[in-house]
Formats: C-alpha cells, structure tokens, sequence
C-alpha cells in the first residue's frame, strides 16, 4: 500500500485526498504544447526531460510524450501511461502552482524500473521549483 501523502494523512485519506483535490489539467491545444516547447525552461534527466512554463495564474497543467526515438507506438504509448502513473503519486504536492509541465520521454526509460522513474521525476519537479518542496517560480536563491 503507498504511503503518506502528506504528514498526518495516511493511505486510507488518499482517495478523500484526491478528490477533493481533482485530477491535474492536461495540455491539449497544440498552440500551448508548442509555447512550452518555445519558451519553457528544460530540466534533463536520465529517463526523462521535463519543460517548464510558468503562468501567472491559473492551475498547474501537465502532458507526457514520447518521441518516435522511444521506439514503435505501443512502446511510445507504455512509456507515456509510466510517465502518468509516475506522477500521480506526486501530484497533490503541486496542485497550486500555475505552469505548463512536459514530460518527455528519452529511449532509456524502457529499461528503467517503476521507482527510478519516479525519483528522477520528484528530482526534476524540484528542480524546477513546481513541488512544495522546490524554491517556487524554478529560480534558485541566488537570482
């Protein structure tokens, strides 16, 4: 069974949690996916690239892909539904901030298990400042 949330809210709470919560917003224009790609912010990792837009308001709004790099389409697709289940887990800890998130998917991620893919998201999320854990706005102190 997963474990906490949040402190003070155990497994039990979790569908209470995300209901009330929701699900997270997806980027479904072609207009938008493109304006992260131009002016979001890129944060590489091993398994996974994530691109930032920050908004200045709004809700936190997410999408996963896979290039063709990734391999045939019922990979592609393998690695996206991964991507997602990866960052369910992660998701009521960012449900405030308003941005575009990308995930994209590099080849390496098919070799990768579940919980290396989920670390190196929580990393990549910090990052860039979208968790409650981040610096806010993916600066750092410094400027």
């Amino acid at each position: 069974m997963p474990g906490p949330l949040r402190p003070g809210i155990d497994a039990t709470d979790r569908s209470e949690v995300l209901s009330r919560i929701g699900k997270p917003a997806t980027i479904n224009r072609t207009r938008d996916f493109d304006g992260v790609f131009r002016r979001g912010k890129r944060h590489r990792g091993r398994f996974m690239t994530l691109v930032c837009l920050w908004r200045p308001e709004g809700e936190l709004r997410v999408a996963f892909a896979a290039g063709k790099l990734v391999g045939s389409a019922v990979a592609r697709n393998r690695q996206r539904r991964r991507l997602r289940e990866a960052f369910r887990g992660l998701w009521p800890a960012m449900a405030h901030h308003a941005a575009d998130v990308v995930f994209l998917a590099q080849p390496s991620a098919a070799d990768a298990d579940f919980a290396a893919l989920k670390t190196e998201m929580a990393k990549l999320l910090q990052r860039a400042g979208v968790t409650a854990v981040g610096k806010g706005r993916g600066r750092s102190a410094s400027g």
